[in-house]
């Protein structure tokens, strides 16, 4: 299993310091790579040297539906092989004509990834699963996309993590590994992976028996300094994947 960071985690830093101080860190730490949300008003032939600068691999991205075709040139230069949709509001799932459109959006942009052998997928939030609802599971089965489950949205919305990678096993990509705070976890921050309530040994244990290949850290608010942060909760990343 390889490690990487969803590049939203630091997004304060980004606006502070700019792209290469993310991958500087990101890189530091020891990661093997990123998942972009955006490129930083970077070229793709100068986000590529950035990444071959700092030894990392630009594995995925966030990119909805509507903005995969004017993101391919990034796509084809950095060699992103995975593609998430990064959130869909409750009323495009709701509304029978949004969701018509969205379905329409997502198979256009998924004829285009298909043809480079790009997986496509989708990333779940919480709402996903309000009042019963599962439109994680019918959105991605209507659509053919792949899932990367955000175990950390899965635990607020009252699921556990474990069960839904089994449920999505067939679809599940990728997982976002994002620790939860023992009392309002929506509101409070992440602790470091493993020292929270997500139960991240059993999340690891079942990617593991899947043979899922990322395990990709995104963070909402940090508890404590950023390069602390991700260096702590890799150590302890890895030591869950042996």
């Amino acid at each position: 299993m390889k490690f990487g960071v969803q590049l939203y985690s630091l997004r304060e830093r980004a606006a502070r310091d700019g792209a290469e101080e993310l991958l500087r860190i990101v890189s530091e730490a020891g990661y093997d790579g990123v998942e972009f949300a955006g490129f930083y008003g970077k070229t793709p032939a100068e986000m590529k040297e950035l990444l071959e600068k700092y030894n990392l691999c630009g594995i995925s991205a966030h990119i909805r539906p509507e903005a995969v075709e004017e993101s391919l040139p990034y796509i084809d230069a950095l060699g992103i092989r995975y593609v998430f949709i990064p959130h869909v509001a409750t009323e495009e799932f709701e509304t029978p004509e949004k969701y018509a459109a969205l379905l329409e959006n997502t198979a256009k942009a998924k004829a285009l990834l298909d043809a480079r052998g790009v997986v496509f997928g989708y990333h779940n939030h919480a709402h996903e699963y309000a009042g019963g609802n599962d439109y994680l599971g019918k959105y991605t089965a209507d659509a053919g996309l792949k899932a990367e489950l955000d175990v950390f949205w899965a635990h607020v919305a009252g699921k556990d993590a474990v069960s839904e990678m089994k449920r999505l096993s067939d679809r599940l990509a990728f997982v976002h590994i994002k620790e939860a705070a023992a009392e309002n976890p929506a509101e409070n921050p992440q602790p470091i992976v493993g020292e929270g309530a997500v139960g991240m040994a059993a999340v690891f244990a079942e990617a593991k028996a899947q043979g899922i290949p990322w395990a990709v850290l995104e963070v909402e608010q940090f508890p404590c300094g950023e390069e602390e942060y991700i260096a702590a909760s890799l150590a302890n990343m890895k030591k869950f994947a042996r």
